[in-house]
């Protein structure tokens, strides 16, 4: 819902609400008035038949006083104190067959010596009038209103919120790699103004931080890789020398731990390029030629390892995204199968243009299939394995719009990727 339509909306019903209450006290303060009025009247005519009842004037117990139908003077046969009496009385209305609110003033008076009460009631203006009458007021206002308020909302605001709507497109269409700061525009509303100076705070951060963050990486990355490849080196002359077993395995231990750092080094520096988005998604890959060349490419390390291969796939099968992340993707979800098979195992490779799947046999697993995607975590800690692979694996999914699902079934563990949601042929 758009800002203006809510604001619309939050008015129209205030002014409902308040026009409501209005509505009400306004038919009381109205019937007040009226009522005050038919009482004003109403002592007069208790004034008059006074008078005339002093004059000498004798009224039957109902008379007709000068057309006036709604009088009633009676003699009572035992003393009163004067006083009038105010009330509300049903009538019975012939026309509209029904009983009407009327108002009644009654008079207790001791006139000559004899007391009597004098009563009259009727209704100048009926309460279903004033109802009525009440609500074509409002209705009238209320229409007007919504006339008002649409003009606003679809004229004036238009001009209105144009510089919030500029900037928000500006800030859609904010690319942090291109480095280029959303510098605040002068506007005559003192918010958006405020909006368009913390728009230009943050992107400055985030420009700044970019920058410092990516060179960081690159430095950290280029430094580490020396003095590895240094250390490598020295490994390899020193196991040309004469060393003892003992020497000898303390030595190949650090060569292991020297790749696997190697290959940490790797793994965060591309982990870092995937998040800041240094790969572009604007290329074709023909998923299915990707595939089916990696998999001749492995064959040998597949049979080394005493597993079987079985393939189904789809000729032609491309896919927007950048060559190297489609490459790594293949290549870490093939190296997984592989690597956390058992003997004699089998892999599973299904590609259609819908999807691809990869499942292997393997281990049960001891943790929860969703923590695997989760940065150094692994299903067994003491296992070589640096733990980043699926978290690379997720990142560019991600980054690429790909869905990706990984469970573990009847000693299956399956990876699969949905490919609905970017362009394929």
């Amino acid at each position: 819902m758009k800002l203006i339509t809510k604001f619309i909306l939050i008015y129209l019903s205030v002014t409902v609400f308040v026009l409501g209450i209005g509505g009400v006290i306004s038919y009381y303060i109205i019937k007040g008035e009226v009522d005050k009025e038919l009482k004003f009247e109403f002592m007069e005519r208790i004034d008059r038949v006074t008078y005339l009842l002093e004059q000498g004037r004798t009224f039957y117990p109902r008379r007709e006083i000068e057309g006036d139908q709604n009088l009633v003077v009676r003699e009572l046969d035992y003393p009163v104190a004067n006083r009038v009496e105010v009330t509300d009385t049903l009538i019975w209305h012939d026309r509209l067959e029904q009983d009407e609110q009327n108002v009644k003033v009654s008079a207790y008076r001791n006139i000559n010596g004899s007391p009597y009460y004098i009563s009259t009631y009727g209704a100048m203006i009926e309460s279903n009038d004033i109802t009525e009458a009440v609500i074509k007021t409002l209705l009238w206002i209320i229409g007007l209103q919504i006339l008002g308020a649409a003009g606003i909302g679809f004229f004036v605001s238009g001009r209105l919120f144009k510089p919030f709507r500029k900037t928000l497109d500006r800030i859609r269409n904010f690319d942090l790699h291109q480095k280029e700061i959303l510098y605040a525009e002068e506007t005559n509303v003192k918010e958006f103004t405020d909006l368009n100076n913390f728009v230009e705070q943050m992107t400055r951060k985030a420009v700044s931080d970019y920058k410092n963050l990516k060179e960081f990486s690159e430095n950290a990355s280029h430094e580490l890789q020396t003095p590895l490849a240094i250390a490598k080196g020295k490994l390899e002359l020193l196991t040309e020398s004469d060393l003892s077993e003992e020497q000898y395995q303390y030595v190949e231990s650090l060569e292991r731990s020297i790749k696997k750092l190697t290959r940490l080094s790797e793994s965060l520096s591309l982990l870092t390029k995937i998040e800041n988005h240094e790969f572009s998604n604007n290329q074709k890959v023909n998923l299915s030629h990707l595939i089916s060349e990696s998999i001749e490419e492995f064959r040998e390390f597949v049979i080394f390892n005493k597993l079987k291969i079985e393939t189904r796939i789809e000729e032609d099968v491309t896919i927007q995204m950048h060559p190297a992340l489609a490459e790594i993707l293949w290549t870490n979800l093939f190296q997984n199968a592989i690597k956390h098979n058992i003997e004699n195992g089998i892999i599973w490779v299904e590609l259609t243009r819908d999807k691809l799947t990869i499942a292997n046999t393997g281990k049960p697993l001891s943790v929860d299939p969703a923590q695997l995607f989760e940065r150094f975590r692994k299903d067994e800690q003491s296992s070589s394995s640096i733990g980043l692979g699926l978290s690379i694996i997720e990142r560019i999914a991600e980054q690429s719009k790909l869905d990706i699902d990984y469970r573990n079934e009847n000693d299956r563990h399956i990876v699969e990727i949905n490919l609905n949601h970017v362009k394929t042929t």
